[in-house]
């Protein structure tokens, strides 16, 4: 009963202002008494509130595009094991795989923030980590390996940018397998997987990115176009499978008649060949180990992601400001 009642008036407020939808349909996951008596007091404002927080600009994607984009974003459950969290609670956290039996990590995009590297460090892998806009590690650890240079497409004459197989061949990692990648790189995670050679993906156990500009690239100041962002992922699914999605509330949303699609997620992919997948797996996000990237801000509640969305529009304009 009560699941009705959230969802009658989750329709009143989130099909006419997304934005209001993100955090309440947040606030009900925690605290569902006080997002009802909310939801009460916010139905008279509700058009206030979309005229002032959710058009920010339009840009225009075919409903083919979101429909293969979904596909390809569709999470299955690696039988016999469970997910976990690594790092910390809010950005700079990660879900993965409850697989972790210690090794090499390779880490791109430092920042100040290094609980991951910290909390892989702790269980026994040694981290290589990249970062060409700091000139310093905001902690040492005996496990942390880190130079100041970041992730390349081996197209450029940047020295500080190197492609990943570069970077493998100098640690002398050539013969490895099963290690662990984590890239966050502000979008130049596409130029990464256009350049990265398959059999390179191969000696991954486990890969966690942060796509970003997925329904906006340039809005990212990214030159990338919607067809190759298919065809990236396309790549990265040719060998390993998706398991994990969750939105990052840094960024904007995209709205799609009720449905919110993040421009930026946090995506986790397992190898394939290592695991047997349930793909018929109708997962609710985000999890209850999920938390906001930005603290004091509701996650973005995506709901039954892996069931199909219909459209009554080809082309999908309108997009919200997460608050």
């Amino acid at each position: 009963m009560f699941k009705r009642i959230r969802r009658r008036l989750m329709d009143k407020i989130y099909g006419n202002s997304p934005v209001l939808g993100c955090a309440l349909r947040g606030l009900f996951a925690t605290h569902p008494c006080k997002a009802a008596i909310l939801s009460l007091y916010m139905l008279p404002v509700r058009n206030a509130f979309k005229i002032a927080f959710t058009q920010e600009h339009t840009f225009s994607v075919s409903k083919e595009y979101y429909d293969e984009l979904h596909s390809l974003l569709h999470i299955a459950k690696a039988e016999g094991h469970e997910l976990m969290r690594t790092g910390d609670e809010n950005d700079g956290g990660y879900v993965m795989l409850d697989d972790l039996p210690g090794g090499i990590a390779y880490s791109f995009g430092i920042a100040r923030n290094v609980s991951w590297d910290r909390d892989m460090a702790s269980r026994g892998y040694d981290v290589y980590m990249y970062d060409h806009t700091i000139d310093s590690l905001p902690e040492e650890n005996v496990r942390f390996h880190w130079s100041k240079l970041g992730i390349g497409d081996g197209s450029g004459n940047d020295v500080l940018l190197k492609t990943l197989e570069e970077l493998i061949a100098v640690n002398g990692h050539e013969g490895k397998s099963d290690m662990i990648l984590k890239m966050d790189v502000e979008g130049a995670e596409w130029g990464f997987l256009e350049s990265v050679k398959p059999e390179t993906l191969l000696r991954f156990r486990q890969i966690l990115f942060e796509f970003h500009g997925l329904m906006d690239p340039k809005k990212y100041g990214l030159s990338v176009k919607y067809s190759r962002i298919l065809e990236m992922l396309e790549k990265v699914n040719a060998s390993h499978q998706l398991i994990h999605l969750h939105p990052c509330n840094f960024s904007n949303c995209a709205s799609f008649g009720g449905k919110i699609f993040p421009q930026t997620v946090e995506a986790t992919y397992v190898i394939r060949d290592k695991y047997k997948f349930e793909q018929d797996y109708d997962v609710e996000l985000p999890l209850e180990i999920d938390a906001p990237d930005r603290r004091g801000v509701p996650d973005i509640d995506l709901g039954r992601w892996n069931r199909d969305v219909s459209h009554d529009a080809e082309t999908i304009t309108s997009i919200v400001r997460v608050m």
